[in-house]
């Protein structure tokens, strides 16, 4: 390979089911919420117009309305159900990486090494514990958020600072 070619691009990471799943629920979430704001910006410009209030209360909305509410738990139901099996997972495993830790501890103190080797039982667990963070991670929607964040505050950033506009007075 020489230096003018283009090094390959890493594969693109592989996602668990939970990790797409909580992807998905996410994005679903985010249009279903969409939509329940046009609802509710709906009552609003009705009592603008009209200046009758219209009722948000679950009795008195439309049927699509009350799916969109209905999905919207249904969903939440399923993120916590993801959520409770990770916790589940993780419970087993945070007991035996702390017996490990213990191990290692005492070993120091001992004073009888520095840095004490991990043995690949002690790696798996690491890796599965990891694993589990990541899968936390994209169910909770914090992956989503985080992107989104991302994207909006690099177009911010674009749209704000070119050379001319630019000065010392952004920092």
């Amino acid at each position: 390979m020489d230096i003018f070619s283009i090094p390959p691009l890493d594969p693109p990471k592989v996602l668990t089911p939970r990790q797409k799943r909580g992807l998905e629920i996410a994005e679903r979430e985010d249009e279903l919420r969409d939509q329940w704001r046009n609802f509710d910006r709906e009552r609003t410009r009705i009592f603008q117009e009209t200046g009758r209030k219209v009722s948000g209360k679950e009795s008195q909305v439309s049927k699509e309305e009350k799916a969109v509410r209905a999905e919207l738990r249904a969903l939440e139901a399923e993120r916590a159900a993801l959520l409770k099996e990770i916790t589940d997972h993780e419970v087993v495993l945070r007991p035996k990486q702390a017996e490990y830790d213990r191990i290692r501890s005492a070993a120091k103190q001992a004073g009888k090494h520095k840095n004490i080797p991990v043995t690949k039982a002690e790696r798996k667990i690491r890796v599965d514990l990891a694993g589990l963070q990541s899968e936390r991670a994209y169910v909770d929607g914090t992956v989503r958020r985080d992107r989104i964040a991302g994207q909006v505050a690099e177009a911010v950033w674009n749209t704000c600072h070119d050379p001319e506009t630019f000065g010392s007075e952004d920092w």
